[in-house]
């Protein structure tokens, strides 16, 4: 996580506990915040921004009356602030995008593409070629058979053009992966160079100049396309990471975790966030705070 947007969590953590807290309690940690703000002079910058857009949301008056719906209000600025920063103009535009959820597409030609969480493509399919640009995040392709129209995944990295079957693709900062379930794939990057065959059972990591990292993967289905999350040993920090791309909002980890010696190993639902969260809490003695339901925190107990 960046520094900013770590800036930009901890000012939406400050704004929640302002505006709820109750008479007594508000000017310690008013307090507490104005000491925040002066270590950093971004920190202020930020705070003053979320609680302007905030203020927006709904008449003074209102906000008074109604302390559910303020909470409610905030979570959608929260969302939009902390979410819609992040992603970029073509995401929102694109021909199909998830959110929190996993999606899976049936195309014309009996293709059938799952879309992870925070993931969005275009399509063009033709008379001639079958082409999905990943505009962001990761999809699973299980192509239908037609030799006449090639089937492509491109994304600002590199073009996939399948030689059979299953594959997945997922767009990283920096760099594409491309992992083989079944038959094989063509890989070529963008900026020209040679192509790369993979077979099932591979992967590589390419950037728009050619090859950074190549290595063997299993060839089964991956697990969030059956919506599922398995973890083997995985640090909390993992595990959480994960779980935070199949929720809207917000979800954090609390700084007394940060360095947590606690691992997980088990299988939680990709689709329902509450109910992994729950097991999860369950199992390592954790604390999951709703502060709206679109910003969530992750404490020891």
């Amino acid at each position: 996580m960046s520094e900013l947007n770590r800036i930009r969590q901890q000012a939406a953590e400050w704004v929640v506990a302002l505006q709820t807290a109750g008479a007594n309690e508000r000017p310690r940690l008013q307090a507490e915040c104005d000491t925040w703000q002066a270590k950093d002079p971004r920190r202020r910058q930020v705070l003053e921004q979320i609680e302007r857009m905030w203020q927006a949301t709904e008449p003074t008056q209102a906000r008074r009356r109604q302390r559910r719906r303020q909470l409610t209000g905030l979570g959608a600025v929260l969302l939009a602030v902390l979410v819609g920063t992040q992603l970029p103009w073509a995401y929102w535009t694109a021909d199909h995008r998830t959110a929190g959820e996993i999606r899976t597409l049936t195309l014309s030609d009996g293709s059938q593409v799952v879309l992870n969480s925070h993931s969005a493509i275009d399509l063009d399919y033709s008379d001639a070629t079958r082409t999905v640009e990943l505009v962001r995040g990761e999809l699973l392709a299980t192509v239908a058979k037609a030799p006449d129209r090639p089937f492509r995944v491109i994304t600002r990295d590199l073009t996939a053009t399948a030689l059979g079957t299953e594959y997945s693709v997922r767009q990283e900062d920096g760099f594409t992966r491309v992992a083989v379930q079944e038959s094989k794939v063509s890989v070529t990057p963008s900026n020209g160079g040679d192509d790369l065959a993979l077979s099932a059972g591979q992967q590589a990591d390419l950037n728009r100049n050619g090859v950074i990292a190549r290595k063997a993967t299993p060839s089964q289905r991956p697990d969030w396309a059956d919506g599922r999350l398995a973890f083997s040993n995985a640090p909390l920090t993992e595990v959480v990471e994960r779980l935070a791309r199949h929720r809207p909002g917000l979800l954090t980890l609390d700084d007394a975790l940060a360095q947590s010696s606690r691992r997980f190993t088990g299988v939680l639902p990709a689709n329902d966030s509450d109910a992994a969260l729950a097991l999860l809490a369950d199992t390592l003695n954790l604390e999951v705070r709703y502060l709206t339901p679109w910003y969530v925190t992750v404490r020891p107990r």
